[in-house]
């Protein structure tokens, strides 16, 4: 059964989620011939890796949580402090 990417959803979420562990990503990533920090668009389709932790896995499913921390490339752009640079665009006076 493949497992069906939500929005904003990374290797690193869908493994936490799917595997029980984030050294999943790995796995999910040569099994579906992406890169660990690929970018999915929601409704793709991946093959799914091994479970190394049922009790996490459990957890999320129990909870019906699904993780979705991947960051957009327009919020890259909208900047912020935590993208600023200490004396090149966040000047401290």
């Amino acid at each position: 059964m493949n497992i069906t990417v939500l929005e904003n959803q990374s290797l690193l979420d869908i493994s936490v989620q799917t595997s029980g562990d984030i050294y999943a990503a790995i796995e999910l990533a040569i099994a579906n011939d992406k890169s660990i920090t690929d970018s999915f668009d929601a409704g793709a389709e991946l093959i799914p890796a091994e479970i190394y932790n049922t009790e996490i896995v459990n957890y999320y499913n129990n909870r019906r949580l699904t993780p979705a921390t991947a960051i957009t490339q327009e919020e890259m752009l909208e900047g912020g402090i935590d993208f600023m640079g200490i004396e090149i665009d966040f000047i401290v006076s």
